[in-house]
C-alpha cells in the first residue's frame, strides 16, 4: 500500500535496539488472524513513509519527555473531516492564516488566467474560508483534556510541544474556556483587552439570527420577535416548532424584584450599561435569568421609557414608567413597537461593544502550527486510513501516537454523556512526562475544582477564571509571563 521510498526512519537501527521510538512489535497478531487494519499496518511498519509510531500504552513513562522539555503538551482534537483538512492544508491555522493561504491560491490561479489586478482584488474581496482552527487563534487543551470533539470510535487529533509551535505567538486563557483550554494567539493581541471586549460583546451580541433562543440580549429579543410573529398565525408551520420563549416564562412566574436584577448590570459614568458576563454562560433551566429582563430593568433605571422615541410612536400614552420588568415582557407579546424600541436601544448599546471588539480583532495576526511540528494521535484500527491521508497530503507529522482504543472511544464535547477525555489525557501525559502542577503553579488555577457554566457544564465560569498569565517561549524556554 505504501511506497516505502522514505521508510528509513522507521527501520533504522531496528536490530541494534538503538531506535529512539518504541515500535509496535510485541504481541503483534498475524495479519491473517487479525481483522484489524491498524495491526496489519503495524505488522508492515517498515513500509510506512517518514513517520515513527509510538504505542502510548506500552512505551515507558516519559519516553517522549525530551521532545517536551517544558513538561507541557498541547492537544488539538477535531472530527475526522476537519483533521483531513489540516493535513491537506499542512497546518492548523487561525482564520487570518487560512485567509492568507486562500488569497495566495486565488491570486496564483487568477494570474495564471491572465486576470487584471483590479479583477484579482475584486475576487479576493469575495474569498471565503473553511476554518480548521479558530477565529482569533488556535484552541488547545494543555496538560489535561476536557473538550474532546470527534466521532465515537475515531477520536484523533494533534499533540505538540509549545516550544516548537509558538514561535512569536503566545498561549492565553480565552473567554468562556473549557477546562484546560489555552488559545494560541499572535503576540500583537492584548489578551486582557481582547477578551474583556469579547465577553461583553457575547452577552449583548449585535443583529444575531434567532432560529433558536440565545443567551444574549439581541438573541433573546430577536427570538421573541420571531415567536410573537409566528404564534399569531396558527396555520404557519414554523409556529409549531417554536418553544415558548424563556423570557415569557420568566415573566409568567413573576420574574425577580428590581433590586435582584440590578445585581447583574452597571450603569457607567458615561451612561452606558455593562452587563454581568455570566448571563451569557447560563443553562436554559428553571434558574435561567434572561439577559432581556436585565436589559429592561436597565432601561427603566436609565429613564429610556421617558425618551422622545417612545413618546412619538404608537406607544404614546402608555404608562411604561409604572410597569416592572415582568409587566413589560408581557406587554411586548402584543406590542411590536415596544419590542422594536427595546431592541433599538439594545443595539445602540451593543454597537459600542461591537466596535471595541472589532478594534481588538484588528490586532489579530496569522497563527499556525505545521503538521511537521506536531505528533498525530489516533487508534490502531484507524491507522491505515490516516496513513493514506498523510501520504496523499504530503505533510508528515513528527510521529504517530497510538492510544488504547478500548479505553478511548467516546468524545466529550458539550454532551450529557461523559466521554473518555480523561483516559486520553492520561495516556498522552504519561508518554510525554507532563508536569502535573503546571496549571496550579503557572496559571494559578485548580482546574478540576473550578465552578462550571454552559448548557452542559462544558466551560468554566468567567468569574472563577484567571487570565493574568501568558505563556511564551523566551530564549528557547517555555516561560510564564505575569501581566499587570
Amino acid at each position: 500500500m505504501y511506497n516505502g521510498c522514505m521508510s528509513e526512519m522507521l527501520s533504522k537501527d531496528k536490530d541494534s535496539g538503538n531506535n529512539e521510538w518504541e515500535i509496535l512489535e510485541q504481541e503483534r497478531p498475524d495479519s491473517e488472524q487479525s481483522g484489524e487494519s491498524g495491526w496489519d499496518s503495524l505488522a508492515n511498519y517498515e513500509q510506512l513513509p517518514r513517520v515513527e509510531i509510538v504505542d502510548m500504552t506500552k512505551t515507558p513513562e516519559g519516553k517522549l519527555a525530551s521532545e517536551f522539555p517544558g513538561g507541557v503538551y498541547l492537544f488539538h482534537g477535531a472530527p475526522v473531516a476537519k483533521l483531513k483538512e489540516i493535513f491537506r492544508s499542512g497546518a492548523i491555522m487561525n482564520a487570518e492564516a487560512l485567509y492568507d493561504q486562500k488569497k495566495e491560491k486565488v491570486r496564483a490561479q487568477l494570474e495564471s488566467e491572465g486576470k487584471s489586478e483590479e479583477e484579482i482584488q475584486e475576487a479576493l474581496k469575495k474569498t471565503g474560508i473553511a476554518r480548521n482552527g479558530g477565529q482569533e487563534g488556535i484552541s488547545w487543551s494543555s496538560n489535561g483534556i476536557d473538550a474532546l470533539p470527534g466521532e465515537a470510535g475515531h477520536i484523533a487529533g494533534f499533540v505538540a510541544a509549545p516550544e516548537l509551535v509558538l514561535g512569536d505567538s503566545k498561549l492565553v486563557v480565552p473567554s468562556s474556556p473549557a477546562p484546560y483550554e489555552l488559545l494560541q494567539v499572535s503576540d500583537s493581541v492584548d489578551s486582557q483587552e481582547f477578551f474583556k471586549a469579547k465577553r461583553q460583546y457575547d452577552v449583548w451580541k449585535y443583529k444575531e439570527p434567532a432560529p433558536n433562543e440565545k443567551a444574549s440580549v439581541d438573541g433573546g429579543l430577536m427570538y421573541l420577535f420571531l415567536y410573537n410573529t409566528e404564534s399569531r398565525n396558527s396555520e404557519n408551520e414554523l409556529s409549531q416548532f417554536l418553544n415558548r420563549p424563556l423570557v415569557i416564562k420568566f415573566a409568567e412566574k413573576g420574574g425577580l424584584p428590581a433590586e435582584e436584577l440590578r445585581k447583574h448590570f452597571q450603569i457607567l459614568e458615561d451612561g452606558h450599561v455593562r452587563l454581568d458576563e455570566q448571563l451569557h454562560q447560563q443553562k436554559f433551566d428553571e434558574n435561567y435569568l434572561p439577559p432581556v429582563a436585565v436589559w429592561l430593568q436597565a432601561m427603566i433605571d436609565k429613564g429610556l421609557f421617558k425618551s422622545d422615541s417612545f413618546k412619538n410612536t404608537s406607544l404614546e400614552g402608555s404608562d411604561f414608567e409604572g410597569m416592572d420588568v415582568s409587566d413589560l415582557i408581557k406587554e411586548t407579546q402584543n406590542n411590536d413597537s415596544l419590542l422594536f424600541y427595546t431592541l433599538h436601544y439594545a443595539r445602540m448599546e451593543a454597537k459600542r461593544y461591537l466596535e471595541k471588539y472589532e478594534e481588538e480583532q484588528e490586532k489579530v495576526e496569522p497563527v499556525k502550527a505545521t503538521v511537521e511540528s506536531m505528533y498525530f494521535v489516533t487508534n490502531k484500527k484507524d491507522l491505515d486510513m490516516w496513513m493514506d491521508e498523510i501520504e496523499k497530503s504530503g505533510h508528515y507529522p513528527k510521529g504517530i501516537l497510538l492510544y488504547d482504543d478500548e479505553k478511548v472511544v467516546k468524545p466529550n464535547f458539550a454532551s450529557v454523556e461523559k466521554g473518555d477525555h480523561a483516559e486520553l489525557a492520561n495516556e498522552i501525559g504519561r508518554a510525554v512526562g507532563a508536569d502535573g502542577d503546571f496549571w496550579q503553579r503557572e496559571m494559578g488555577m485548580d482546574v478540576e475544582n473550578l465552578p462550571r457554566a454552559g448548557s452542559q457544564g462544558q466551560v468554566l465560569r468567567e468569574d472563577a477564571v484567571k487570565n493574568d498569565t501568558e505563556i511564551k517561549v523566551v530564549d528557547g524556554k517555555l516561560t510564564a509571563v505575569k501581566l499587570d
